[in-house]
């Protein structure tokens, strides 16, 4: 073999090398080469959550259940990414009358996996200025944001959500 055939082959095999490193490190961070390659909207995909009042399954909720719900959104502080879902105010509406809650109402929402929670009264959730929305991640599962003082950065966030439920006083 030539000189000039083990310098080409050389060339394209780190040419390769580079190039999948280029391609792992953007997938990783949701550059373009990620963002070109998954198309349409994001999709709910993990499962149903369930949603529980005083110990009993109202519901779950489901990708299917998120018709007829206005999308909200925000860009967060840190990475200045749109977190972009559901108000978790409309979700609850969607399975139990507002009547039903009073403003020191407190909602739980878990993530088991993660071994976080928040708990937030019916008065922080319904103030649509807090922006409280159950966001969709990379993942497809659901994750918990807001721009509400103590929920508004990344590491106060719920993700992979699991359990939401009504503690009535």
């Amino acid at each position: 073999m030539s000189t000039t055939r083990r310098i080409i082959i050389a060339i394209v095999i780190i040419a390769a090398v580079v190039g999948a490193i280029l391609v792992i490190h953007s997938s990783r961070r949701g550059g373009y080469l990620y963002r070109a390659g998954t198309s349409g909207d994001k999709e709910f995909t993990e499962g149903c959550v369930p949603f529980l009042s005083g110990g009993e399954l109202l519901a779950n909720f489901c990708q299917k259940n998120t018709t007829g719900l206005a999308k909200a959104g925000f860009k967060d502080k840190a990475e200045n990414k749109l977190q972009e879902g559901w108000l978790l105010r409309d979700v609850l509406l969607k399975y139990i009358k507002e009547e039903q809650l009073s403003p020191d109402t407190m909602v739980v929402v878990s993530s088991s996996s993660r071994g976080k929670k928040a708990g937030l009264t019916w008065k922080d959730i319904s103030n649509e200025k807090n922006k409280i929305i159950l966001a969709l991640s990379r993942q497809g599962s659901l994750k918990l944001v807001s721009t509400m003082k103590d929920l508004d950065t990344r590491e106060k966030w719920v993700q992979d959500i699991d359990r939401i439920e009504i503690l009535k006083k």
